[in-house]
């Protein structure tokens, strides 16, 4: 699924293009899709978009949308005044062929039609990506969905203290599978955690409870230089991430090790490996991490 630095762009895209404007209808496609009364949402003003962790959030006066793109999500945002779709729709999420054909399509769950007469559609091949819409007296961030999610780790709220105390709570846990619970540090998928481990020069085996004062501190910054690597390159594209011009993104060009497996260590040129932690592909360089 897209991670961090993919739904931060989307999150970019979407708060210069919509905000201020209303929603002028919305069609569901699919029940499972959209949890909530969609009807609440007919000329209700967007006043902000932003993001927690991987989820996407559409905020309204006394409403927010949240939208999870999970494995095959796809946001595609089209101008009511282009006819070419090829040059000129926005789309962030899960490339697909159709991607640039006409709208909706036999993968489009949700419609928006916005006071502009753009459109947001929320395409979803495998079904289980989601839009749900809460009440601000519900609590929003007190949702169960984010209740026991980590520090954003690219916000003002991640310090090496925080991180340090997450990070030991998983004490007997491999160091980069512990990167990957959201409890440690929210929006961290297996490719920055890949690239993180690099960075901070640590093999992604050993366990937490070994790592070291200075360790920990390379782990800290790796995590934020990755993430912020990803969105400079436009996030990765892999087959999973088309950033909002429908562009595949660059990062994984610069990637030191994720995905370049027996290809040489660009710091050392000794070859990537590729083993399984916690039943995820994880490349790191054995001579550059050495436990």
């Amino acid at each position: 699924m897209p991670e961090l630095p993919e739904v931060e762009i989307i999150k970019i895209f979407l708060a210069q293009n919509i905000v201020g404007l209303r929603i002028k209808s919305v069609e569901i496609l699919n029940e499972k899709s959209f949890i909530g009364d969609f009807a609440l949402l007919t000329d209700k003003k967007i006043i902000s978009v932003g993001r927690r962790a991987k989820v996407l959030r559409i905020g309204f006066e006394s409403l927010e949308l949240l939208i999870h793109l999970k494995m095959s999500g796809q946001i595609v945002f089209k101008r009511h005044e282009i006819r070419d779709t090829r040059k000129h729709s926005f789309i962030g999420g899960h490339p697909t062929l159709d991607m640039f054909g006409e709208l909706p399509n036999k993968s489009t769950r949700v419609i928006i039609n916005l006071s502009d007469d753009s459109t947001l559609f929320f395409n979803d091949q495998r079904k289980f990506g989601w839009m749900k819409l809460l009440d601000h007296e519900s609590g929003v961030m007190g949702h169960e969905f984010f209740g026991k999610m980590g520090p954003e780790p690219l916000g003002d709220g991640f310090s090496l203290e925080v991180f340090k105390k997450n990070l030991l709570r998983r004490k007997k846990t491999p160091v980069k599978v512990a990167l990957l619970d959201q409890e440690v540090v929210a929006g961290i998928g297996n490719i920055y955690a890949c690239e993180t481990c690099f960075l901070a020069g640590v093999d992604p085996r050993k366990k937490v409870l070994d790592l070291h004062d200075k360790e920990l501190q390379k782990l800290y910054e790796g995590i934020i230089e990755s993430l912020k690597n990803g969105i400079k390159y436009g996030g990765s594209s892999k087959t999973h991430f088309a950033n909002p011009e429908g562009k595949k993104g660059l990062f994984l060009d610069y990637a030191f090790v994720y995905g370049r497996e027996k290809l040489p260590c660009k710091n050392c040129g000794s070859l990537i490996q590729k083993i399984k932690l916690g039943g995820r592909g994880t490349f790191y360089c054995s001579q550059c991490q050495v436990d």
